[in-house]
């Protein structure tokens, strides 16, 4: 039995070692006592209001900003090693096959309505991501579940791999082996919430949330605030915040002046002209993420036409995107599975910058210097950079005759163009995205959005379909040899990548966060800064 209370970190993460990058924004200064000072704030931005904070629903960083500190779940991601540790559950075995896991609940965690945590609510959390009238894009969480798919298609009326054994005590049984299990169970779709406020067809839940994490919220004012209130009985202790004020501000010149004149604590977009008054608050760090031109392979003129894909590709300079147009915070990508993942290729070639090579593909596609070749759209969501990224891209595709005509739209409409259904593809026929792993390894990036059982707003965005690519996926989940498992992995990228140009390789992401030499306790983590956990801050300011 493996006893997970121990903290142990799984053999992969080894090639992080983050406790060497100094990834901790705080001084050798205790947190202050929460009796014997004044209120304490923290105010930190948002570019849009989050498009839900029902963590079923969930799919975007700007929900997870807020959700990651309303809810837990019965185990976390820790921020800092990336270690899957204990959250609502104290500790769990795993049984020597892999197929169970066993989970004991702490008895101190209560709702934010003041009811406490017990292993049903964990069960019937789960029994709701899987339902299909949830119509949740996350229930592939729970897929490896034993009966998960007979209880969502109707066949069943419990899932079979769900036991509660008592108030404190939930067993998980797997249909099969499946390595990232307890990964992908540190996801925000997977929180516990309360049935007597989630079973509710009049969904007042989407605009007053209840969970059981360190923040309960007091206010949602559309366009300009969210504010949360530190929760009292948080088993973990009351967090040293009292208040927490998301501020809503979408022009990104705006933000950065309400953060030079004190109005936030912090800013998620750095400047491209850090000035002096400012250069002491930037902090950098690695993030494991993608960013790239995803192309709609169920409409014309991408669908069947992997020449095409790869002319765009060799056609677009990443080189110049990030080395001068947008300067210090990505790197060219020349694949799918960023740096610091197992599995990440450095041998890949992915599409370097080749005119000559992207107009002989252009014509191989049937559309010689890009005659014939109707105008396309690119869609991207409100942004400066994605507004900078797509008006270059767009120049560099006129050189070689392809015409791109740009589509902005605030998120909400974005994503509604992009995802398009299970049946039926969205209108983008190419949109610039960026993924972040929800967990670190190559299934959470691989699996989620290329695998053909995905298709539509489970991520698979692009359609992609190849059964070779999938047969490599599926395998490498079963596979308890890390190497073995990354191998797979590498050969399924080579076939997305060289083969199936299923996308624009843009970049590998890094983050850069401004934060007040005030704030205290930021663990700066590769999962990106709308991860950054809130219960561990404090200001240390006079009068604060």
């Amino acid at each position: 039995m493996i006893l997970a209370k121990r903290r142990a970190r799984a053999a992969f993460m080894a090639a992080f070692a983050l406790a060497a990058l100094g990834l901790v924004v705080a001084g050798c200064t205790s947190k202050p006592d929460p009796v014997s000072r004044p209120e304490q704030v923290y105010r930190f931005r948002l570019r849009e209001d989050p498009p839900t904070l029902d963590p079923a629903l969930v799919t975007d960083n700007l929900s997870e900003a807020v959700l990651v500190n309303l809810f837990r779940g019965l185990v976390a991601m820790d921020p800092a090693t990336l270690a899957v540790v204990p959250e609502v559950a104290e500790s769990w075995t795993v049984s020597p096959d892999g197929l169970t896991y066993a989970f004991r609940l702490r008895d101190d965690v209560f709702f934010h309505n003041g009811r406490r945590v017990i292993a049903g609510d964990v069960a019937w959390s789960f029994e709701r991501l899987l339902r299909p009238e949830t119509r949740s894009p996350r229930r592939w969480l729970l897929e490896p579940l034993e009966g998960s798919a007979e209880f969502t298609e109707g066949k069943a009326a419990r899932v079979a791999g769900l036991s509660v054994v008592d108030e404190r005590t939930i067993t998980l049984r797997l249909s099969k082996p499946f390595a990232p299990f307890l990964g992908m169970l540190t996801m925000s779709g997977a929180a516990i919430v309360p049935r007597e406020v989630y079973d509710d067809p009049a969904r007042a839940y989407l605009r007053a949330p209840i969970g059981c994490g360190p923040f309960r919220l007091a206010r949602w004012e559309q366009s300009s605030v969210i504010e949360l209130l530190a929760f009292d009985r948080h088993y973990g202790g009351r967090p040293a915040l009292d208040r927490v004020l998301v501020r809503i501000i979408e022009n990104r010149q705006t933000a950065l002046e309400e953060y030079r004149a004190g109005g936030l604590d912090s800013l998620d977009e750095v400047p491209r002209e850090v000035t002096p008054d400012i250069r002491d608050d930037v902090r950098r760090y690695p993030f494991i993420g993608v960013g790239y031109i995803g192309f709609n392979l169920d409409l014309p003129p991408f669908r069947g036409n992997a020449d095409l894909r790869k002319a765009i590709n060799y056609a677009v300079d990443k080189e110049y995107l990030w080395n001068v147009l947008l300067p210090g915070g990505n790197s060219p990508a020349r694949g799918i599975i960023p740096p610091g993942i197992p599995g990440h290729d450095p041998s890949l070639p992915g599409y370097p910058h080749d005119e000559a090579k992207a107009r002989s593909l252009l014509a191989k596609a049937g559309y010689p210097a890009g005659r014939g070749l109707a105008p396309i759209s690119l869609w991207v969501n409100t942004s400066d950079d994605n507004r900078a990224i797509a008006q270059q891209i767009q120049a560099d595709l006129k050189k070689i005759g392809v015409e791109l005509r740009i589509r902005e739209v605030d998120w909400g409409a974005y994503l509604k163009a992009v995802e398009g259904t299970p049946e039926a593809p969205g209108e983008a026929q190419m949109f610039r995205f960026g993924w972040y792993l929800d967990y670190p390894d190559a299934d959470a990036v691989l699996r989620l959005q290329l695998h053909s059982k995905n298709i539509g707003p489970l991520g698979n965005y692009f359609r992609y379909h190849n059964a070779a690519f999938d047969r490599l996926v599926d395998d490498a989940l079963a596979l308890p040899d890390p190497r073995a498992r990354a191998d797979r992995y590498r050969e399924a990228e080579r076939i997305a990548v060289m083969d199936d140009a299923v996308w624009l390789f843009l970049n590998y992401f890094e983050s850069a966060t401004l934060f007040k030499r005030h704030v205290k306790g930021a663990v700066l983590t590769p999962l990106g800064e709308f991860r950054i956990p809130l219960e561990r801050l404090w200001i240390e300011k006079a009068g604060a």
